[in-house]
């Protein structure tokens, strides 16, 4: 129970990740909360090898994982979609709605449709009173994407779940203004319980980029690779492309991640060397601290409702980037000034990069990475914490101003 003085236990929960899976993101998260609210008990439920991944990555930061109560729970097997996703939904859901009660806040790490379908059907039979904030990742970005043919289908989606009548604890939370700005384009009627928050990243001290290269131009691509929007044929492209000009020699393409995609086959000839496996931390680490660009060649409309997780890996090693503009770019540039370059089409992007390879722009690149040592700052946990801790307590207010309508309405009705 939320006490007078504001103290109680923040729940927070993962129900979908496994092992390392968003272990950063869910690390920066966690300790955001803590900054926020440095009164309150922390408890963090996951799969058991997601929370050590989560305690790692806190560890390796320096922040404290011992203030916090560590729960194993079930969560549904990746393998899992539709409907026959809805019992496992319903198991961590109630097992977590359980502990959470009394609590001051529930915030869920990340959310599935199917998982927010079980949890507004709880909400609205339960008597809960602490807000839940559940936080919308990848998923949002099935909003822009054509409904479902089949029934079944349909009803599980993200675009109608959003319709279901909406319980009053509930608040929505993505991850940049950009993000909900959008929402409010596509689906304006739901972007009302949805709340914005600039993506929480733990920052290290020690990592400026590098000097302005006197070798190779390396540009990276961060994360895992997979056949979709996040534009991996593209750099494959690119890098083929490159290699054949006669300015190749000066560049070199790096992988800063895997395949994740069994299908995926490095095409034929491609200069670039990726792993079937994820990268220990100490590979990844390496290759990142020696690019001089990341580049970012994914499809604009993807990032349209969905943070771009390689950007901030980027802005993490210090290194300024090349983009393809998305509106979530275009965003974060207005905020940190010249971090890279904006590009609106494929060809400008190979432009970009053959223009660095031909004189590269010694003394812009050096004001880029000093942006973006600055305006890193803006991710840290301890900037974001001030807002998150605004958003629980406009989330109280709200449920506080309905108990007391219903109030006057029963007493009202008394007379």
């Amino acid at each position: 129970m939320r006490s007078a003085d504001g103290t109680g236990s923040i729940v927070l929960c993962e129900p979908q990740c496994w092992a390392f899976e968003h272990a950063s993101f869910n690390a920066a998260l966690l300790q955001t909360v803590a900054l926020a609210e440095p009164q309150s008990r922390l408890v963090f439920m996951g799969e058991g090898g997601h929370l050590a991944g989560v305690r790692e990555e806190l560890a390796r930061y320096g922040c404290d994982p011992e203030r916090v109560e560590w729960r194993e729970i079930r969560i549904p097997p990746r393998t899992l979609g539709g409907w026959r996703r809805l019992n496992s939904e319903r198991d961590w859901c109630g097992c977590t709605l359980r502990a959470a009660a009394g609590a001051k806040a529930l915030i869920l790490c990340s959310a599935t449709a199917t998982g927010l379908m079980v949890l507004k059907g709880m909400l609205g039979v339960r008597r809960g009173r602490a807000p839940v904030l559940a936080t919308l990742h990848g998923v949002l970005a099935s909003i822009d994407q054509p409904q479902p043919r089949k029934p079944w289908h349909w009803a599980t989606s993200l675009r109608q779940v959003l319709q279901l009548p909406h319980p009053k604890q509930l608040t929505y939370l993505v991850l940049g203004a950009s993000i909900r700005a959008s929402l409010v384009e596509a689906m304006p009627a739901a972007a009302v319980h949805f709340e914005a928050v600039d993506l929480p990243y733990l920052m290290p001290a020690d990592d400026r980029g590098i000097t302005p290269p006197d070798g190779l131009i390396r540009f990276g691509f961060f994360g895992a690779g997979r056949a979709d929007e996040k534009g991996l044929d593209k750099f494959f492209r690119l890098a083929r492309e490159v290699n054949h000009h006669e300015l190749g020699a000066r560049g070199e393409f790096v992988m800063v991640g895997f395949l994740a995609d069994v299908d995926i086959a490095t095409p034929e000839g491609s200069p670039v060397e990726a792993s079937r496996h994820p990268l220990s931390s100490e590979e990844y680490s390496n290759r990142a601290r020696h690019l001089t660009y990341a580049l970012g060649i994914a499809d604009p409309l993807h990032y349209r409702l969905v943070a771009s997780a390689s950007f901030f890996d980027g802005l993490r090693y210090g290194k300024p980037g090349i983009y393809l503009r998305n509106p979530y770019l275009e965003y974060y540039f207005g905020r940190l000034g010249d971090v890279g370059y904006l590009c609106d089409s494929y060809e400008e992007v190979r432009d970009v990069v053959l223009s660095t390879l031909r004189e590269f722009p010694e003394m812009r690149y050096r004001q880029q990475c000093e942006n973006i040592w600055r305006g890193r700052e803006l991710f840290q946990p301890r900037s974001v914490a001030d807002a998150l801790g605004s958003i629980i307590e406009r989330a109280w207010q709200r449920l506080a101003e309905r108990s007391r309508g219903r109030s006057l309405r029963r007493l009202g009705g008394a007379r």
